[in-house]
């Protein structure tokens, strides 16, 4: 069992306030996409299990990695402070950034098919469109030549 000295304690419980800052971050990646595009309570269950599971194993590798395997009171306290103060200091302008790229990206979208729509309807009214299933009609007629020999 290695034993760590005040400072590498120190150390350790600082990365750990990071860590609780990160996972903050990645609940606020689940969360502006919940918002924009308001999910069902499937959906919603969904993002909170992706991240519990992203969470588990953040802690669970953080621990082995850093903190030499052992559990550390310490580290979770230091998660905990450092998701409380991403939440008072940064969640909110993430969260509005995030939702602003969202939103444009609807935006975006949304447009291109209201473009393709009005494209494929002016499309269909034009003269070419016409002549074009004029001539089709034409050609999609049996000939007689084929008539005689069975074929259509």
């Amino acid at each position: 069992m290695e034993v760590f000295s005040n400072q590498e304690q120190l150390r350790l419980f600082l990365q750990s306030i990071l860590l609780g800052v990160g996972l903050g971050a990645v609940y606020d990646l689940l969360r502006a996409p919940r918002r924009v595009f308001r999910f069902g309570w499937a959906a919603t269950a969904v993002c909170d299990a992706l991240f519990w599971l992203v969470l588990l194993a953040a802690l669970f590798e953080f621990n082995l990695l850093f903190a030499a395997g052992q559990n550390r009171y310490f580290v979770l306290a230091g998660a905990v402070g450092g998701a409380v103060l991403y939440f008072q200091l940064l969640s909110g302008v993430v969260l509005a950034v995030l939702e602003g790229i969202l939103e444009g990206i609807v935006r975006l979208i949304a447009g291109l098919c209201w473009l393709g729509r009005t494209i494929r309807q002016r499309w269909r009214q034009s003269v070419l469109v016409a002549k074009i299933r004029f001539f089709a009609k034409k050609f999609a007629k049996p000939s007689s030549i084929f008539r005689g020999k069975g074929i259509k």
